[in-house]
């Protein structure tokens, strides 16, 4: 489903407006659990349910591949809580709750969890809105041109802003970074350049 126009700038001002709320620099890092403390979201892991339902959440937990269970947001009242699965690598929990933290940046209208027949429901438009967003707060514009100018490596530049090199990647492409740092572009992986990386005001 195509996003609607204009909706990509729209996720560049969210990916900013939360820093200058933070007081992160524009091509800081964003560590999405202080977001999420930020916005009142609660955020609870998933291991947290296992004395309760053990063999639930172990399989759950077990779950870690491309459709395995990532996280839920659950609404009650004004009150949000994102159940993470901590099972997954962090870089994935990075990702994963960027995702849901978009949901609510957006006001998207929040849907039962199934139908009557216990088939999961959501929103193409939302799922496609938040599947953008959530990886443009984590890398935007500004971060990735600063990577590519200095020339950091994939591995380097993913680890530094706590996401998979799988989404770096995506983030340089999409952003038009690679190409504009050409004809140098960037360092392969596992190469190390020797410059200043870019300056990071958060930590998770």
């Amino acid at each position: 489903m195509a996003l609607r126009r204009g909706f990509k700038t729209d996720a560049e001002w969210y990916a900013q407006d939360v820093r200058r709320e933070l007081g992160i620099p524009e091509t800081g890092k964003l560590c999405p659990w202080s977001l999420a403390k930020h916005l009142e979201h609660i955020v609870v892991d998933l291991s947290s349910f296992q004395k309760e339902h053990p063999l639930d959440v172990a399989r759950l937990r077990q779950c870690t591949g491309a459709k395995g269970f990532s996280a839920v947001t659950i609404h009650k009242g004004t009150a949000r809580l994102v159940i993470l699965n901590d099972g997954h690598e962090k870089p994935r929990q990075t990702a994963d709750l960027a995702h849901e933290l978009a949901h609510g940046l957006l006001h998207h209208v929040p849907l039962p969890l199934s139908d009557e027949t216990g088939v999961r429901m959501f929103n193409a438009r939302d799922e496609e809105e938040a599947h953008w967003l959530g990886p443009t707060l984590l890398v935007p514009g500004p971060s990735a041109h600063a990577i590519a100018r200095q020339r950091l490596s994939i591995e380097m530049a993913a680890a530094q802003y706590g996401v998979s090199k799988e989404l770096m990647r995506m983030r340089l492409n999409i952003s038009g970074a690679f190409k504009r740092a050409k004809p140098h572009g960037l360092a392969p992986e596992g190469q190390q350049i020797a410059i200043r990386a870019p300056r990071l005001a958060w930590r998770c």
